[in-house]
């Protein structure tokens, strides 16, 4: 969901620069787009939308996948490949009928449609890679291979289809552009949001109102449930904890101050009536926007060492990092216990946004990426 909000942000940034947008994607994959048309009306960011039925893609890999084991039971993992004879066939058609200035991807799982032996597009285009997460490492983390390297060889061939990658880690950025051997311009582009208003100010004698808000994958989910079993018992029991978004459909808790919320209309309702949120992930990639959104209204934010990645700063970022259950659970009952901590850290955390987050400070490097 984070790189969601990422790809709608951008879009609206490219359409205050002039730019117009058709999106090619995927149904059948995390959405239907069946009530595409309705919702793209406010905003009218899209103006045509290309769908390929990801069903037909999932057929394609499996029976590929059996052929593979078949003559080549020994070949080394490759990261998942969306980029079936039916994909390429669509991508194909739309890029040879109309005149684009730039391609814009999100995963390198669909970079084999750029593959010179296949693509038809016109020269000149340019090819843009917003680097969302890392996947080879993404997938190792998740237990999908047992290495990184042959993951990592093959996300490296991947990217050098592309001229420009911005990347919304800088950790990532750093480590990536001393691999590859090409051309590549790199940028680092953090999350697209601007200062929001600020959360509502606790006052004396209400409880501290902590937050965590996320969706259902592997990382939120397996984050949460270390927090409930490991910080929860060591905290005040006087605090109001919500839990918000799909990740309440994996993680079930029974305590009287913990609410669970899977879906509301306005996130920033919820941030607007948060104290403190927290970003407890023992694993992941990229950066987390849970932490950023709650940066941009000057939330505290209790975080492990997980919450900053991607960050460029990682002592000096306004946030609380603890590794260990006991040290998470002691600086929230600290927040919640002094007004003066929880004030300074609300200043720490707004000032670094401003300084090194906020949007207003990265729009020329946008303006960069999309240069002719």
């Amino acid at each position: 969901m984070g790189t969601n909000i990422r790809v709608h942000a951008l879009a609206q940034e490219l359409r205050t620069m002039g730019y117009g947008i058709d999106l090619f994607a995927l149904k059948n994959f995390m959405s239907s787009y069946d009530h595409f048309d309705e919702m793209n009306e406010a905003e009218k960011l899209v103006d045509r939308l290309f769908l390929c039925d990801y069903k037909k893609i999932k057929t394609w890999k499996k029976r590929r996948t059996r052929l593979r084991k078949c003559y080549k039971p020994l070949a080394h993992k490759q990261l998942d490949n969306w980029a079936s004879p039916h994909m390429v066939q669509l991508f194909n058609r739309i890029v040879s009928e109309t005149d684009y200035s730039h391609i814009v991807m999100f995963y390198t799982y669909s970079a084999g449609l750029l593959d010179p032996r296949r693509y038809v597009g016109r020269e000149g285009v340019k090819k843009i890679y917003f680097m969302e997460d890392l996947l080879s490492i993404g997938e190792y983390l998740q237990h999908k291979n047992l290495t990184v390297g042959t993951l990592l060889d093959c996300e490296l061939y991947r990217l050098e289809c592309f001229e420009r990658i911005a990347c919304i880690s800088f950790d990532e950025k750093v480590f990536i552009e001393k691999l590859l051997r090409g051309q590549q311009k790199f940028y680092f582009l953090p999350h697209i949001m601007g200062r929001k208003e600020a959360s509502a100010e606790r006052e004396p004698g209400q409880r501290l109102r902590v937050a965590f808000v996320g969706y259902d994958n592997p990382y939120n989910v397996e984050g949460l449930r270390w927090f409930l079993d490991k910080v929860y018992p060591l905290l005040d029991k006087e605090l109001e904890i919500n839990l918000v978004g799909r990740v309440n459909r994996q993680v079930i808790c029974n305590y009287p101050n913990v609410d669970q919320i899977e879906y509301v209309d306005d996130l920033e309702e919820v941030y607007r009536h948060t104290d403190v949120v927290i970003c407890p992930l023992l694993n992941g990639t990229g950066m987390k926007i849970k932490v950023v959104e709650a940066m941009s209204h000057s939330i505290p934010v209790v975080c492990t060492s997980r919450g900053i990645d991607g960050f460029p700063d990682k002592t000096c970022n306004g946030c609380l990092v603890a590794d260990t259950a006991e040290e998470f659970a002691t600086y929230i009952n600290r927040l919640a216990n002094s007004f003066d901590f929880l004030h300074q850290c609300r200043q720490n955390v707004a000032d670094y946004f401003d300084r090194v987050l906020c949007w207003d400070r990265h729009k020329a490097t946008l303006a960069d990426i999309f240069s002719s």
